[in-house]
C-alpha cells in the first residue's frame, strides 16, 4: 500500500497543480467561489482517499476571527479541531468534500456576505454515484491564514472551529494530521472511479 502511495503522489500533485494556484478568484474580493466558468470544474471522481489516519482532535484555541478572507483553490485537508479525515478541493465554482474511505460529495461553492458556503449535489463513494434527492448547504464562518482555513459550521451547536490546511499531498503527513493507530494505510487516486476500490483499513 506504500508504494501505491507514493505511486499516486505525483498524480495528485499533477491534480493540485491543474486545480489552480490561480489568484484569478481573488479579484472580486469576496475571496473567490463566485466565478469558474459555471457548471462543474470537477468531476465526483476526480480524487479519491481512503486513509487510516487523523486530525488532532483537540480545540483550536489560535484562531483568528471568522470574519471572512481570500480563500484559494486548491487541496485543503482538516487538521485539528475534529479527530476525522476530511478534507475538500477547490477548483473554480467546484468542490468535492472528500471522506477518508473513498466517499465524496460534489458541489458547488462560494464566499458571500463574509461566510463561506458549500452545496452538496451529489455523491461518489465505494458502492455508487449519482445525484442527491435534495441539495443540502453548509454556511460556515471562517477566516484564512497563510496556508491555513479556519471554518466553523453555522450549524453546529457547539461551536467546533475546524483547522484545515492547503496541501499538495493528502498522504503527507504533519505534526497534527498523522497515524495514530496501529494500522497506518493511506492512498490516493486521480479520474478513478470509487467503486470497487479495495478499502484502506484491510
Amino acid at each position: 500500500m506504500k508504494n501505491l502511495t507514493r505511486a499516486l503522489v505525483l498524480s495528485l500533485s499533477l491534480l493540485a497543480v491543474s486545480c489552480g494556484d490561480s489568484k484569478e478568484d481573488d479579484k472580486d474580493g469576496e475571496g473567490g467561489g463566485g466565478g469558474g466558468g459555471g457548471g462543474n470544474a470537477l468531476q465526483c471522481s476526480a480524487v479519491g482517499w481512503c486513509t487510516t489516519w487523523s486530525a488532532d482532535p483537540n480545540e483550536v484555541t489560535n484562531a483568528p476571527p471568522l470574519t471572512g478572507g481570500t480563500l484559494r483553490e486548491g487541496t485543503y485537508r482538516v487538521e485539528q479541531g475534529n479527530g476525522y479525515d476530511a478534507a475538500m478541493v477547490l477548483r473554480g465554482s467546484s468542490v468535492i468534500l472528500l471522506g477518508g474511505s473513498w466517499n465524496n460529495y460534489l458541489g458547488t461553492w462560494k464566499v458571500s456576505n463574509g461566510k463561506l458556503e458549500l452545496t452538496r449535489a451529489s455523491s461518489c463513494d465505494d458502492y455508487s454515484e449519482g445525484p442527491l434527492d435534495n441539495l443540502v448547504t453548509e454556511v460556515h464562518a471562517f477566516a484564512v491564514r497563510g496556508d491555513e482555513l479556519f471554518t466553523q459550521d453555522q450549524d453546529d451547536s457547539r461551536g467546533t472551529i475546524l483547522r484545515w490546511k492547503r496541501v499538495s499531498d493528502l498522504c503527507e503527513e504533519s505534526a497534527s494530521f498523522k497515524c495514530r493507530g496501529g494500522l497506518c494505510s493511506c492512498a490516493t487516486t486521480t479520474n478513478r472511479p470509487m467503486t470497487g476500490q479495495q478499502s484502506c483499513s484491510g
